[in-house]
Parts: C-alpha cells; structure tokens; sequence
C-alpha cells in the first residue's frame, strides 16, 4: 500500500499544496505497480489511459522515427510520464518509456483525473499547477538545448484536437 509519506518524500510540492485530506483522496484513487527492468510501460503513438508518478527506478524515453528508436533522455523518482495523453485528449503516447531498472509507479487512471476534475477541484487545481510548471520546464530544456523545433503546422489550431488542457483554458478563441 502507498503511504502519503512515501509519496511527498519524491512528490513533497503536491504534497505540501494538496494537504493531508487532499492527499489521501490522490492516493485512495491511485494503484501502486511493481515493474521489472526492461519493460516497456507506453508505447510511441499507442493508447494510454493512466499518468504515472514514479516513486522509485529509472525509465528511458524515446521517440520511434523510421523503424529506429531515438532516445530523448529518462525519468525517475518524482517526476511523472503519461500527461501529454491526457491533456491532448487523443489518448495516444507521445513517447516509448521503457523501464531500465525495476521501478515502482502510481497510477492515476484517466477517467479518475477527469473525476477529480469535477468532483475534487481542489486536487486538479494542484495537480495540473504542478503538470503545467513541469511541462514548461522541460519546454525550456528543450529549447535551451536546441531539441525542440517548432513547425508552423504544429500550430495550426484549426486541426487540432479538443482535448481535456482545451477544455480547461477555454479554447473559444480564433
């Protein structure tokens, strides 16, 4: 069972912002996993239904391009995989992550973020503060780094979908 000592020792900011109520609610709608090294966890552009928050391993990220694999960097404890599904509302991975040692995972399935969502707003209110903080940052890594470039019909809003992060700020502009 997951304790929510165990969580805010690598999760202390959503700890600390959710409270000991708030917190035990997260926990009570999450599932503990237990992987072995080597295993792949999302498959690039497969569906994927959960957030991961990763307590405990190391998982390596890559894109597939062409039949190879193209390696973008790893995760581990306190950092968590599975948000661009979510929030883009394609349901579909973004990345391969692959388990380089045995890693242990909460799962947030996303059906119950979207409960959250609307019966616990205090807990999405914290949850997506600190997904929108971690994926600016790692916007700026990758920016900073020169691995992020941005195609012109990357942004085209006409085709793009409607997903969970465009519900939440609005999406009623042009």
């Amino acid at each position: 069972m997951h304790t929510a000592a165990g969580f805010a020792r690598q999760f202390p900011q959503i700890a600390a912002d959710l409270g000991p109520d708030n917190l035990r609610v997260l926990l009570d709608m999450m599932s503990e996993l237990d992987m072995p090294a080597s295993r792949k966890i999302i498959r690039d552009r497969m569906p994927v239904d959960s957030l991961y928050f990763i307590l405990d391993g190391r998982m390596a990220i890559s894109i597939e391009e062409g039949g190879r694999q193209i390696p973008l960097g790893e995760s581990g404890p306190g950092e968590w995989l599975g948000e661009v599904s979510v929030l883009s509302g394609e349901m579909l991975a973004s990345s391969t992550v692959t388990t380089l040692t045995p890693v242990k995972l909460l799962r947030l399935k996303h059906q119950a973020f979207e409960d959250l969502l609307h019966q616990r707003p205090q807990v999405a209110s914290v949850l997506l503060r600190q997904l929108t903080d971690m994926l600016a940052d790692r916007l700026k890594t990758s920016l900073a780094s020169g691995m992020a470039p941005i195609k012109a019909a990357a942004l085209d809003q006409s085709s793009a979908p409607k997903g969970l992060l465009w519900s939440l700020i609005g999406g009623g502009g042009g």
